[in-house]
């Protein structure tokens, strides 16, 4: 495992033993890594144990975590006004709107060093979880082609009165990722509708829908994680 600062994030790095296959491996890019990190790495570990009944492919895993202070601005769009909801925990004065700007460093900084200093190969998953788990699904219509698949696991589709079923499919139409996953747990009951409404919404990508039985907003991320995994490959 190898651990960097870049700018205010902090970077982990975990890598497969050797040996490395000549095409790279498959890389998965976490976001709110000082959550989702541990849990992920510890459960990828677990499972290489047994690889071969578990169907967990070998993979880098990338950590990105950044201040606490920045997580609602890094993850949410520039919009011309934000709805405070009052059904979920947010902010109420942000700041917000900084996607664009998390966008572009995470894919014309810290992939292009990945792939420069790891053995890593052109296909890539961007995985969420919350909040996050928006950010996935805003990534996912405004650049699809940025990575080879999307996870986003109980995904904050409410923000901003469902502001992502206003963007556009086309780019999503033109380039498809090769799958999408969202899960959501049973007891999420408030957060099922919009997720739906949103999926009907991506009908142009491959994408799998999973309700966790008897699973919360936060027991929903290690539970479901291991079947959000197989769709790796």
């Amino acid at each position: 495992m190898e651990k960097f600062k870049w700018h205010e994030y902090q970077i982990t790095v975990t890598i497969p033993d050797k040996p490395h296959p000549k095409e790279g491996f498959h890389v998965l890019y976490v976001l709110d890594g000082a959550h989702n990190g541990p849990v992920v790495r510890a459960i990828i570990d677990a499972q290489m144990m047994m690889r071969k009944l578990t169907k967990i492919s070998r993979m880098i895993v990338v950590t990105i975590e950044q201040p606490p202070a920045k997580r609602f601005f890094d993850f949410t769009p520039q919009a011309p006004h934000y709805n405070v909801s009052s059904t979920f925990p947010m902010p109420k004065e942000g700041p917000f709107g900084g996607a664009e700007a998390f966008q572009q460093f995470l894919v014309h900084d810290v992939k292009p060093f990945i792939a420069a200093h790891y053995p890593a190969s052109s296909r890539s998953t961007l995985f969420g979880h919350s909040l996050s788990g928006f950010y996935v699904l805003w990534h996912l219509l405004t650049a699809p082609e940025d990575f080879t698949s999307y996870i986003a696991l109980s995904p904050s589709v409410w923000w901003n009165d469902e502001e992502l079923l206003t963007y556009s499919t086309a780019l999503l139409e033109a380039h498809p990722p090769k799958n999408l996953y969202v899960a959501v747990g049973e007891f999420e009951r408030s957060m099922h509708a919009p997720i739906e409404r949103l999926l009907t919404h991506l009908s142009a990508v491959p994408h799998t829908f999973y309700i966790a039985p008897e699973e919360n907003h936060l027991s929903v991320l290690p539970t479901v994680l291991s079947r959000a995994l197989r769709f790796i490959k």
